[in-house]
């Protein structure tokens, strides 16, 4: 029998609680810190104009050229640093050798080409969902939850491979996996929503408060890995459950 989402979000914070002392070790110093400072010290990403025409478009675009010329590179860093860690962290959970942190690190930055192209594969129809409508990105996400497990439990799966075994292995249980992502992303959602106009408050002129704008960064940052690295986890409780099946 299946189990429902409530049982796969347990069995997923059964999963952060035995191995808390090392995941968070990991994530804190991968994950966390990167984002951190993007958010501290790159200026953020040019809010959509409340006109829509041609003019206040083009204006936005070209606000978003200058944006990236200048933040672009720190953004890709910490996301692929933070990819690394959580590579890490999936790896350590499910690699049969049993490696300790320095040998897992070395052996994703060996496979780094092949995590990277899986994070891509994963993000882009993920990423595309999202942007058109919210709930078949979630869905997408659901079915490719597993690819980045794989890939660190099956060294010799190359990235392809591994969004096929993750594709396969969730059709059955790919609406449990949902119901458990969204009611992550509603969480992520309530934390976020309030940070995000306060942030861009913050910074504008005669707002600027140094210590009450590295807090918000703080809980932005918080926010977005506690998410990212529920998501994994989820993906390692999906994998160990329904690996047989993708094969």
């Amino acid at each position: 029998m299946n189990p429902n989402f409530i049982t796969l979000l347990i069995d997923t914070w059964r999963t952060s609680r035995r191995d808390a002392d090392l995941v968070l070790r990991i994530a804190g110093a991968l994950v966390f810190l990167p984002a951190f400072a993007v958010q501290l010290l790159c200026d953020p990403l040019p809010a959509l104009p409340t006109e829509r025409d041609e003019r206040a478009m083009q204006v936005w675009l070209d606000a978003v050229s200058a944006w990236g010329q200048g933040n672009a590179f720190w953004y890709v860093a910490a996301d692929l640093v933070g990819m690394v860690g959580l590579a890490t962290v999936a790896l350590l959970l499910l690699d049969r050798r049993a490696p300790s942190v320095r040998e897992a690190l070395a052996d994703v930055a060996r496979r780094l080409p092949r995590f990277v192209l899986a994070n891509l594969l994963v993000a882009i129809p993920v990423g595309l969902g999202l942007w058109l409508l919210i709930l078949p990105g979630l869905y997408l996400q659901a079915r490719l939850i597993a690819a980045i497990p794989a890939l660190a439990a099956e060294p010799g799966l190359s990235a392809a491979r591994a969004v096929r075994r993750s594709w396969r292995m969730t059709a059955m249980p790919g609406w449990a996996i949902l119901g458990a992502i969204v009611a992550l992303f509603l969480l992520q959602w309530l934390i976020v929503s309030p940070l995000l106009p306060a942030e861009t408050w913050l910074r504008t002129p005669g707002h600027e408060n140094p210590f009450v704008i590295a807090l918000v960064a703080a809980l932005l940052a918080a926010a977005s890995t506690v998410y990212n690295l529920a998501l994994l986890l989820l993906g390692v409780v999906a994998y160990r459950r329904w690996a047989s099946i993708g094969t």
